[in-house]
């Protein structure tokens, strides 16, 4: 028989864990954070989230411990957080080609809807640059080419954002041209600078590096697919400029397995939005060319799912597609 002061305290220690909850939730983060990097260390991927992480430990009063999981083109790594416990204490950064193109490509083990999205970070403009003596001043020199030449060109990787930025490209102009596997932009720039490819397609970040202080280099960037003309390479024309009505940029976010606490992805959210608006967190930003981009979790969502719509008809005429 259940006696009446047993009942008491039954009910008193429910009501004492209901009344906790909230309170304990609030707590977050409690312990270090692990973001994962689905690519090796020295990209653009790893600096975001290095770039992010000692300010956003401030933030957040916890260590954000950066884990580097390469593999399968940033499939890896997202597949391995999609899997984790979905608590708050482990999430990656994202981008354009990882989170909308990859899963559309292969069995990547995760889709868009693996992950509750937190925060757009940064982005950066696509571009397309050529050796300093190539005989193409212009982007529409290499269109030109393109009609009558089966170029070759490079990237950081197959189905990469850059490569998916020029294949999109290459696409409305009803031109192709062959890509050249690079397993980053480093090893692209080499192949471009060496020879063996003709032209290179790179977030605009890759390019201000290659310039002297008095502008000189080995490359010459034809142009950038930004609104307008961007300020680390302001001598280089936009796209749009040049007569082609195309705007493409790549950009990184921070993602959490689907089903997180919803005080986990305000928190971490609201931190990110306090960073990107933060002078101090800009001024680093703008020592790796990249742009602050923040988007709350609804409006990153609905980029990558538009984003996914996009570029499915291009993996499809290009072979890489999922059947």
């Amino acid at each position: 028989m259940i006696r009446r002061r047993d009942l008491l305290k039954t009910g008193a220690a429910a009501m004492a864990l209901l009344s906790a909850g909230p309170a304990l939730a609030q707590d977050y983060p409690t312990k270090p954070v692990h973001m994962i990097v689905p690519f090796a260390q020295g990209g653009a991927t790893d600096q975001v989230a290095r770039l992010i992480a000692a300010p956003l430990e401030e933030k957040l009063g916890q260590p954000v411990v950066v884990v580097n999981q390469p593999g399968a083109g940033g499939a890896v790594g997202l597949a391995n957080l999609a899997r984790t416990r979905a608590d708050g204490y482990t999430i990656a950064i994202g981008s354009d080609s990882t989170l909308a193109a990859r899963p559309l490509m292969s069995e990547t083990g995760y889709d868009s809807d693996s992950f509750q999205m937190i925060a757009r970070v940064v982005e950066i403009p696509s571009g397309v640059a050529v050796r300093a003596d190539s005989p193409w001043q212009s982007l529409g020199d290499l269109v030109e080419a393109l009609k009558s030449e089966r170029l070759t060109y490079s990237g950081s990787g197959v189905a990469s954002g850059p490569h998916l930025a020029m294949a999109v490209f290459l696409d409305q102009q009803g031109v192709e041209a062959t890509f050249v596997n690079s397993d980053s932009n480093q090893e692209g720039m080499v192949k471009l600078l060496s020879g063996e490819v003709d032209f290179l397609t790179g977030g605009g970040s890759n390019f201000p590096a290659m310039f002297s202080e008095s502008g000189e280099s080995d490359i010459r960037v034809l142009g950038l697919a930004a609104g307008a003309r961007w300020p680390f390479l302001p001598e280089v024309p936009t796209y749009k400029e040049q007569g082609f009505d195309y705007l493409r940029s790549q950009w990184f976010g921070i993602v959490a397995p689907a089903g997180v606490p919803e005080e986990a992805v305000a928190t971490v959210s609201s931190a990110v939005a306090e960073l990107v608006e933060g002078e101090e967190f800009r001024q680093r930003l703008e020592e790796f060319y990249f742009n602050p981009a923040y988007l709350d979790p609804d409006a990153m969502r609905a980029q990558v799912e538009e984003e996914k719509e996009g570029i499915r008809p291009v993996l499809d005429k290009i072979g890489l597609l999922a059947n």
